[in-house]
């Protein structure tokens, strides 16, 4: 293990000087571990020009292969720090684009009048990324609108969430506006869909395969977020969650309408199984039920 992350060290920084400075070891510990590698192997890894290790043919195949433990070596070095933190820390919180950019907000100024003297770290990530930063105890709650399941995660049912369908200002009659959006409406329209993995874009899909509507869906997008952006260029139409089409509340640029739809999303918090959130998230994740 000491020769591959000596030898991706090198990779990195086509140095020893530069291993030697990112792995906190002399240059020539570097050196002889990396001479000790090239022996073991039976062939050169790097051939030397002007100052700089070249990386040889084998040395690259030898990477690619590699690839995957670097990033499981990563992982166990977070979670060495992590277990490694001492227990006086921020609440660290990850959620969803749509609810790190409309809900959580509102529930965090309410969650810091009542901790005054607590501090929290707030950050953006998908759900996939938000399970792993759970596991790997880098946070202490995450907010989702997907339904996870997992042996070693907590699912906590805040609140549910309305879907919406959005479009530029203009876009739609103003009598339409009061009416519910059905899916024969969006037939030929120019539709902003989700990716069909999310658990939003899975719904929008059957309830428009359900009602035999085939929107001209050009442009697919991972965050509601962006699609709310693509609709105020006025690219065309896109359905989302309630959050996210109204926050902030004063957007005269988009027109809203609920849909005729019976499905809607959940809001989810994710905790560890063995590891109680905190006093402070418990409230955080009152606030968040009620804001």
């Amino acid at each position: 293990m000491r020769h591959i992350e000596v030898f991706s060290a090198v990779m990195l920084t086509g140095s020893t000087n530069g291993a030697a400075r990112i792995l906190n070891i002399s240059q020539p510990a570097v050196s002889k571990i990396l001479q000790h590698a090239e022996q073991s192997v039976g062939f050169p890894l790097f051939l030397r020009s002007k100052g700089k290790l070249v990386p040889t043919q084998e040395a690259l195949q030898l990477q690619r292969e590699l690839r995957p433990f670097d990033e499981q070596l990563r992982r166990i070095r977070r979670l060495a720090a992590a277990l490694s933190h001492g227990s006086a820390r921020p609440l660290r919180i990850a959620a969803t684009p749509a609810l790190a950019h409309h809900l959580l907000p509102q529930a965090v100024v309410r969650w810091s009048r009542t901790f005054p003297q607590s501090n929290c770290e707030l950050s953006v990530a998908h759900t996939r990324e938000i399970e792993e930063a759970l596991l790997l105890n880098e946070i202490e709650i995450g907010l989702t609108m997907r339904p996870v399941s997992h042996p070693n995660l907590a699912l906590t049912l805040l609140r549910s969430c309305d879907l919406c369908a959005i479009a530029p200002a203009g876009w739609w009659a103003e009598k339409l506006l009061k009416r519910p959006l059905c899916a024969q409406e969006l037939t030929d329209q120019p539709v902003i869909t989700i990716d069909a993995d999310d658990h939003l874009g899975g719904i929008i899909s059957s309830w428009l395969e359900d009602a035999g509507s085939i929107p001209k869906s050009a442009i697919s997008v991972q965050t509601y977020t962006l699609a709310k952006s693509l609709v105020q260029a006025r690219v065309g139409v896109a359905l989302v969650d309630w959050f996210t089409a109204n926050y902030p509340p004063a957007a005269s640029d988009i027109q809203v309408r609920a849909m005729d739809i019976a499905s809607n999303l959940n809001v989810y918090a994710l905790t560890q199984h063995e590891r109680p959130p905190p006093r402070a998230a418990e409230r955080l994740m009152k606030f968040l039920r009620v804001c």
